[in-house]
């Protein structure tokens, strides 16, 4: 599928872009020296191809220096994933590693690097979180339950949209719903608001007893607090066949 891109991204390389990628690509495909030469090559993408937008079909979430540094990665055949993964995470800068994560699923079909994306969703970057959480069907292919639950309410903590973690419903289970419901608890005592995508993690009949208690009184106290979560409990009440009234 990549090389297909290959030949694409070039239609889009001025001739002395191209001529870089080849020999980089070269260098990568033949070098035994996979760990030194990715991270020079990969140092100096973000200068050569600048930041703008992938013109490729499907790839509009990378910047043009994210998906080139994916095809630089991509062609470290001699390097087994898993350590390639551990090795460039651990020495790129942010923007590395970002491309890196949002990378994953085009290069780890077998996730053989989970460690490494599980480590990422530990950092205190909101772009490098974005890159593993959001848009990615990595965490959601790969992930334990305890690692996607823990990416789901560190989602929310960023004030993130839930409803761009990909699969996010094929994922739901009861330890997230008590989860994401306790967290919305907690924010309300606290006089805070949080995503209302968060009630596309909730389902009232997976709560435990004395969050089920509860949940009548704090959907009431967020169906009036904005529009955003009006629309998501009445999608959940619909959804759910709950005979609750809000309004």
């Amino acid at each position: 599928m990549l090389k297909i891109r290959l030949e694409q991204i070039y239609k889009h390389c001025t001739e002395q872009q191209k001529s870089w990628l080849n020999k980089a690509l070269q260098t990568l495909d033949s070098t035994e020296d996979v760990e030194n030469d990715i991270l020079n090559l990969s140092v100096v993408v973000k200068r050569k191809f600048g930041e703008g937008v992938c013109p490729l079909e499907g790839f509009s979430h990378f910047n043009l220096a994210e998906f080139i540094r994916l095809l630089l990665l991509n062609q470290c055949q001699n390097m087994p994933i898993a350590l390639l993964a551990k090795h460039y995470y651990q020495f790129g800068d942010e923007t590395e590693k970002c491309a890196l994560l949002k990378g994953l699923p085009y290069i780890d079909e077998c996730g053989s690097a989970v460690q490494t994306a599980i480590k990422a969703c530990r950092c205190n970057s909101l772009v490098e979180f974005s890159a593993i959480a959001l848009s990615n069907p990595y965490p959601a292919q790969f992930f334990p339950e305890l690692n996607f639950n823990q990416l789901v309410l560190k989602s929310l903590f960023m004030g993130l949209e839930i409803s761009q973690i990909h699969s996010i419903e094929q994922r739901l289970n009861a330890k997230l719903s008590n989860m994401c419901f306790a967290y919305a608890v907690e924010q309300a005592l606290a006089e805070r608001n949080l995503p209302a995508s968060v009630w596309l993690a909730v389902t009232l009949d997976e709560l435990d007893e004395d969050n089920r208690k509860q949940f009548e009184q704090y959907a009431k106290h967020y169906y009036q607090l904005d529009e955003a979560h009006r629309q998501q409990l009445d999608n959940l009440i619909s959804q759910q066949s709950l005979s609750l009234q809000l309004s």
